[in-house]
């Protein structure tokens, strides 16, 4: 199965060097850093998103599952009319020949085919690829959930076909008809003349308005579902990598979809492709369209095999098998679908398809995509694109006038940017967890509502920065490039589907209903205006033959004459030369001066058109000219090599200077240390040394008291020898009046004999 690369996501989801996602998908370089950042992110977010999703199985498997009342047998959805009356045709076809002959550009060779179980045998290397397999049992119940839609879709179908057949009946035979119909069947056409008159007025898709109401009553009977809310839930929460594939199936309605024997039918001969080709392009004949089916074959064949190395290169799972599945898969819807056929971006879908599921059960995953959710999205006239694009603009218009201002100002149409997001379904635009998410809810919806919310969501993000650009290019530019940049997948879908609720089915239907006329009306101007120049050019061109050779025209309208036996060979004159005149000029009296102020006035016309002609080819030459120079100057290797040389030099002159500027940077360095540990030294002595002085100074003051406290003894004691010399004297003041008449001692020293030493 070629979705074996990514069956077991979570134990291989990312690669070390994260140059490519869990898909195999190429990250961008300039978005590689951000990646990076979400990688762990995204991987728990699978990882809890598996528990949810195993554990929504597992309980509603046990209770046994049932999409209403317990019941699925009333939704199971039976192959169309036009599907049947296909498959009829093909079979007719198709009797005596070998489904799996072998043919130019398909590996089909006889393989085991089996109902839900068809293989394919390759011719190189034996290897094997599923073509149809059914899905796991747990998911049938989602599946027939899902087919509820596709039921109500084909019976609107079905009764505007019916509507449609009435309306191309007589008078007589529609009042018959009219008249043999209940009550309830009466009023059943009455509302659907009403919707076709909506339609011829203002709709390329007939359709349009039926799949609206196919899609509320589908929408009704899905709503009364008991665990359609907690689905709804866990599909905007994201579908896990191993379900993903199975879950699109089931959301798609691939099994009520399928034909048997259909995909193989269509790819059994060329020839019968053609046939089937020219069956459908009969609705263009019927318009008047002179398109050769078998050159419009040839063309969409040529460019899918353009289109074939040009999708997803370099993806691992894109081998030979891979290919040839892809341009077998784009070849069937081609030929199941001619008014589309094949158009660019059709190879990404299915491609993306086949990464995830098997061939068949791609094949019809883009018939439901491409024939259903995007109806007359991708056919020649492109209609419903265009007017989505409108409703798109009127809705941004709503919610970001001051957006809308600055670009109408800037002169860029938001139509430039959102329609290769609308027309890829976001595919090489967002990261690819963002467009698989998307994806996820799109599908699961059954309609286009999330491409909107989605615009909306990106707008409301990157408006901001969108207002402050100042030119065109920047704004696409910017625009570009951060939609590229939105990696957090989770708040985008959470934002478009939470911020804009009121963006729904009916709403959108509403606008297109208005918006549609408008883009028909231009759509048939330009095709008159088209029509207009090529009568113009035919009747110029006729004209010009009939004057340069005029013996030509009598000769042509001679053997015209006699192969449908109207004219006689004697008829064939200048009698007939003149009808010829006439019938082109329309004007029966043939003057000479009149014919000779045509040729003049032809004349003049056509030398304009060759001047104008020259004028272009002569810009155009000094153009290519000019171009070729600069080729030839950018294609001057020797002075790209001598530029190489000095730049390899001043690399190697810078790395030296580097090199000494770290030199330097670490000397300075050592040198700011050492500088540093003085200055730590230092700063600590200045510690110290005030210590001491504080140290000091406080012995100071203690001997200054000390010494206050002597000299205060020292007086004290000065005075008390004062007072005791003062009593001495006073004692001996009072003893020397009590002895007066007693000898002094001093009288007594002096009576005595002085001795006088040797």
């Amino acid at each position: 199965m070629i979705a074996d690369a990514v069956s077991n996501p979570v134990n291989n989801l990312f690669s070390s060097d994260h140059k490519r996602d869990a898909y195999g998908f190429s990250v961008r370089p300039q978005h590689v850093q951000q990646y990076r950042e979400h990688v762990n992110i995204y991987k728990e977010e699978e990882e809890e998103r598996s528990a949810r999703w195993n554990k929504f199985l597992k309980d509603h498997a046990e209770s046994g599952m049932s999409p209403v009342n317990g019941s699925s047998e009333n939704y199971h959805v039976h192959p169309s009319e036009s599907d049947k009356k296909k498959q009829e045709e093909l079979n007719k076809r198709t009797q005596g020949k070998d489904l799996y002959t072998e043919k130019p550009g398909s590996d089909l060779t006889p393989g085991n085919k089996r109902e839900g179980n068809e293989v394919l045998n390759g011719e190189k290397n034996g290897h094997k690829v599923q073509l149809w397999t059914e899905i796991r049992p747990s998911l049938q119940a989602i599946e027939e959930l899902m087919s509820v839609r596709i039921k109500m879709k084909e019976e609107s179908s079905n009764g505007y076909q019916e509507l449609q057949k009435l309306n191309s009946l007589p008078s007589t035979d529609a009042t018959k008809f009219s008249e043999g119909v209940t009550e309830n069947d009466s009023e059943d056409e009455f509302y659907d003349v009403e919707r076709s008159d909506l339609i011829q007025d203002g709709s390329s898709d007939g359709t349009s308005v039926s799949s609206m109401s196919a899609n509320v009553d589908a929408t009704s009977l899905v709503s009364a579902c008991p665990w359609k809310e907690e689905l709804e839930v866990l599909v905007r929460g994201g579908a896990p990598m191993a379900l993903r594939g199975e879950l699109w199936q089931a959301f798609v309605g691939v099994k009520k979809r399928r034909v048997k024997n259909y995909y193989q039918n269509l790819l059994a001969a060329d020839s019968l492709g053609n046939d089937i080709e020219q069956e459908h392009m009969q609705h263009a004949d019927e318009k008047g369209s002179s398109t050769d089916p078998l050159a419009a074959v040839e063309k969409w064949k040529g460019q899918i095999e353009k289109d074939l190395p040009r999708t997803f290169p370099g993806h691992p799972a894109l081998d030979d098998d891979f290919r040839n599945a892809l341009r077998r898969l784009l070849t069937a819807y081609a030929r199941h679908n001619p008014s589309v056929g094949y158009c660019q971006a059709m190879n990404f879908f299915a491609a993306l398809l086949l990464l995830l599921m098997p061939e068949e059960n791609a094949f019809w995953s883009l018939i439901g995509i491409i024939d259903d959710y995007f109806n007359n999205y991708y056919s020649e006239e492109m209609i419903e694109s265009q007017v989505d694009q409108r409703v798109l603009e009127e809705l941004i218009g709503e919610r970001f006038p001051k957006l809308v201002q600055h670009l109408d100002f800037l002169g860029v149409q938001v139509a430039c940017v959102t329609g290769p997001w609308f027309l890829s379904i976001f595919i090489n635009m967002l990261p690819w967890e963002s467009v698989l998410r998307v994806w996820d809810v799109l599908l699961f919806e059954g309609n286009r509502v999330m491409l909107f919310r989605t615009a909306l969501a990106l707008m409301e993000f990157y408006g901001p920065a969108l207002v402050t650009t100042k030119d065109t290019g920047d704004a696409v530019t910017l625009l570009q490039s951060m939609t590229g940049s939105t990696f957090d997948s989770s708040q985008l879908v959470f934002t478009a589907s939470m911020g804009y609720q009121n963006v729904n089915e009916s709403r959108l239907q509403e606008l297109r209903s208005k918006h549609r006329p408008t883009v028909i009306a231009a759509y048939e101007e330009r095709l008159k205006d088209l029509q207009a120049w090529r009568d113009s050019k035919d009747q110029a061109s006729k004209l010009r033959s009939s004057k340069q050779d005029p013996k030509s025209v009598l000769v042509d309208s001679s053997k015209a004459s006699l192969s449908n036996g109207s004219l006689s060979r004697s008829e064939s004159g200048s009698s007939y030369a003149d009808e010829v005149f006439i019938s082109l000029t329309g004007n029966g009296d043939i003057d000479c001066f009149q014919d000779l102020q045509q040729q003049v006035l032809w004349l003049k016309g056509e030398l304009h058109k060759l001047l104008d002609e020259k004028r272009s080819t002569v810009l155009r030459a000094e153009e290519l000219q000019v171009a070729l120079m600069e080729m030839v100057k950018q294609d001057n290797r020797r002075q790209l090599n001598a530029k190489i040389e000095q730049l390899e030099q001043e690399v190697t002159e810078l790395r030296r200077l580097v090199s000494d500027k770290r030199e330097q940077e670490g000397a300075m360095i050592q040198a700011l240390m050492r500088m540093e540990q003085e200055h730590k030294v230092a700063e600590d002595s200045r510690r110290l040394a005030e210590q001491d002085a504080v140290a000091q100074r406080c012995a100071a003051e203690v001997l200054q008291e000390k010494y206050e406290e002597a000299v205060a003894a020292l007086a004290e004691m000065e005075e008390r020898a004062v007072m005791a010399e003062s009593m001495l004297e006073a004692t001996l003041q009072y003893q020397s009046g009590q002895v007066k008449a007693q000898p002094t001692p001093r009288q007594l020293k002096q009576d005595l004999p002085v001795m006088v030493s040797p």
